[in-house]
């Protein structure tokens, strides 16, 4: 049961795993008074030996852990005022403890950002996160001790840096970890693909508690193919990647499939190819996105000499066929 606390409080599950276990646990008041008391060991145990290793912190916190009996017959200050007196006695004489350091139950907001819409959201501690069209952003506030944001799509993040709460994006089974920080993450679980790109400061990329890149450099952009599990970084052009959040369709040397799929998820439109090689073509250009879609096609149409027709669906929708 231990590891599977740590899995939880260490983000190492996906939001639906997490979703499942804290529903359990709601279904089960013994457990949920252990892993409440779990988690507020481990917090201040991580205050009193923040200058430990992370594998030295975690052999304290697990010899403490065990002389309590699990917490399952100890309340909370019993617990504190035993068990853990040492670590209080630590945090006194260093000064480091705080009244609510960390909720035991975070604040959740969860910040969808429509298709053809910009979204942002400014944290409690001045933090500011963007979301670009058809992304999503469930926010975890616990407190002073820790903001954990489950992405989906891209999203870029401008963190006010705090040394003593921890500021995670999680995407997937991975995570992209604050250091005073400004940068851009693009996570699209169907390409199987993640980008950060560092705009400023430093960031940490891991699995768990392994750091797969903690060297990033400003301007530059860490690429994972999570179906190969292979890690690249390259030179970015930061204007380029965060055209975006400045309301721009940045095109340079874009192929028309790369081209469409960024606009099938601004316009909420479908693409068609009757000729499959128009998906090479190659375009450059700098539109607006305000631009209507007619307005948008018109100019593909003479830039990149293809033609289309635009089809009404039954739903509403519509759908684009490049003839």
């Amino acid at each position: 049961m231990e590891d599977q606390y740590l899995d939880i409080i260490k983000g190492r599950k996906t939001a639906t795993e997490r979703a499942s276990f804290f529903r359990e646990l709601e279904q089960d008041p013994e457990q949920k008074k252990a892993f409440m008391a779990f988690e507020k060991l481990w917090v201040l145990n991580n205050m009193a030996f923040k200058k430990s290793v992370e594998q030295e912190r975690q052999k304290k916190f697990r010899k403490m852990w065990r002389k309590t009996g699990g917490g399952l017959h100890l309340n909370t200050w019993q617990m504190l005022s035993g068990v853990a007196a040492v670590i209080i006695a630590t945090l006194l004489v260093t000064g480091a403890i705080v009244v609510s350091y960390q909720r035991l139950v975070p604040e959740i907001l969860v910040l969808n950002s429509p298709k053809g819409n910009i979204s942002q959201l400014e944290l409690e501690d001045g933090s500011k996160i963007w979301l670009n069209s058809g992304s999503q952003a469930t926010v975890k506030n616990y407190g002073r001790g820790k903001i954990c944001v489950e992405l989906e799509g891209e999203g870029f993040f401008d963190v006010e840096h705090n040394p003593g709460r921890e500021f995670i994006v999680n995407v997937g089974d991975y995570s992209v970890h604050d250091v005073g920080t400004q940068f851009n993450v693009e996570y699209n679980a169907l390409c199987r693909e993640i980008n950060v790109a560092l705009f400023e400061g430093a960031v940490d990329f891991r699995k768990g508690d392994r750091s797969l890149k903690s060297d990033l450099q400003t301007g530059q952009m860490l690429q994972y193919d999570l179906e190969n599990h292979q890690l690249t970084v390259n030179d970015a052009d930061l204007e380029f990647v965060t055209a975006w959040k400045e309301g721009k369709f940045v095109f340079v040397n874009r192929t028309m499939r790369e081209i469409t799929k960024e606009l099938e998820d601004w316009y909420d439109v479908h693409f068609i190819f009757n000729d499959e090689t128009i998906k090479k073509d190659v375009f450059s250009g700098v539109i607006k996105r305000k631009t209507s879609l007619e307005h948008l096609l018109r100019v593909l149409r003479l830039s990149a000499e293809v033609d289309y027709q635009i089809k009404e669906n039954e739903d509403g929708s519509f759908t684009v066929i490049f003839q």
